[in-house]
C-alpha cells in the first residue's frame, strides 16, 4: 500500500535522500515523501515486457528506454514510472528528467487512484510527453492517453479520458514514436486466453 511518511523534503533534497535508501520505492508529492507498494511478479512481468517491446521498435541512437530508476519531475512532484522513454543523449549522471516522451505505469491495487487520476493530470503538463499508458497486471487491458495531433504537426492537448484497449488482438499505437505494441506480446501467458 502507498503510504505517506512523516517526512517533508524539497525536490533536490528528495533526489539525494532517495539515492541513500536501501529498501523500498518512494515518490514525492508536493513536498511529502510517499512510500510505494512493493512490486509483485505480475507487475514486474508486465513492465519488463513493455521495455523489451519498446526497445525492439525504437532506434537506440535516438531513444533511451528504462525502468523504475529514473525520476520524472513535475513541478514540486517527483514520480518513478515503471517505464520511461526519452530522447537519447541526456546527461548520464542525472537522477531525473523533465522531458519524457512516453511513460508507462502498471496498476497495482494500491495505485489505481494515483495512476488513473492524479498522474494523468500531472503528466499532461509535461510538454514533451506524447503518451501515457496504464496497464492492468492481471489481464490484457491498457488505458492510453495519447496527445492530440493538431494542424501544423505540433504537440496538442492530452485528452482527459483515456482510450481503453482490451484483448490480445489490440495494439497500442503511438504514431509520433513509431510504436505499435501488441498486447499479445505484453500479456503472453497472463490472464485468460
Amino acid at each position: 500500500m502507498n503510504a505517506p511518511l512523516d517526512l517533508k523534503l524539497r525536490k533536490p533534497e528528495f533526489l539525494r535522500w532517495v539515492q541513500e535508501q536501501t529498501g523500498g520505492r518512494y515518490e514525492l508529492k508536493a513536498g511529502s515523501v510517499i512510500m510505494q507498494a512493493g512490486t509483485t511478479r505480475g507487475h514486474w512481468r508486465i513492465y519488463s515486457r513493455f521495455i523489451v517491446e519498446i526497445q525492439k521498435q525504437l532506434d537506440s541512437m535516438k531513444w533511451e528506454v528504462g525502468g523504475t530508476d529514473l525520476a520524472v519531475e513535475i513541478g514540486e512532484t517527483v514520480r518513478y514510472p515503471d517505464v520511461l522513454v526519452e530522447a537519447a543523449g541526456r546527461d548520464g549522471r542525472a537522477l531525473s528528467t523533465t522531458e519524457p516522451s512516453l511513460l508507462v505505469e502498471v496498476l497495482s491495487p494500491s495505485s489505481v487512484g494515483t495512476d488513473m487520476t492524479e498522474k494523468p493530470a500531472e503528466y499532461a503538463s509535461i510538454p514533451s510527453l506524447e503518451a501515457y499508458i496504464v496497464a492492468s497486471q492481471d489481464e490484457p487491458i491498457v488505458w492510453l492517453w495519447l496527445r492530440r495531433d493538431p494542424a501544423g504537426g505540433t504537440l496538442g492537448d492530452m485528452p482527459q479520458r483515456p482510450l481503453e484497449l482490451a484483448g490480445r488482438n489490440a495494439l497500442i499505437e503511438v504514431p509520433r514514436l513509431g510504436l505499435s505494441l501488441p498486447l499479445a506480446s505484453i500479456y503472453r501467458g497472463i490472464g485468460t486466453p
